[in-house]
């Protein structure tokens, strides 16, 4: 089947969260949404990490180096 997603790894980054309903460490919430976009970058890890620091809506989380939540998922 073949990736079809449209939406930003911005975007992506925030389904994948909130599906998981638990902090994720930056390389497996690549890995989640490589399996949904395609993508013709050679570094998408450095993608998702860099759409997710640059955060100025306060999204993402940091809870640990390399590791993300969602600021909804946090109680």
């Amino acid at each position: 089947m073949a990736k079809k997603s449209n939406k930003s790894f911005y975007t992506l980054a925030q389904k994948v969260l909130q599906e998981n309903k638990k902090p994720m460490h930056y390389m497996d919430i690549t890995k989640e949404i490589l399996k949904i976009k395609e993508t013709k970058g050679k570094t998408p890890e450095r993608t998702v990490m860099a759409v997710i620091l640059r955060d100025k809506h306060n999204v993402f989380k940091s809870v640990g180096e390399g590791v993300f939540t969602l600021t909804s998922i946090i109680h």
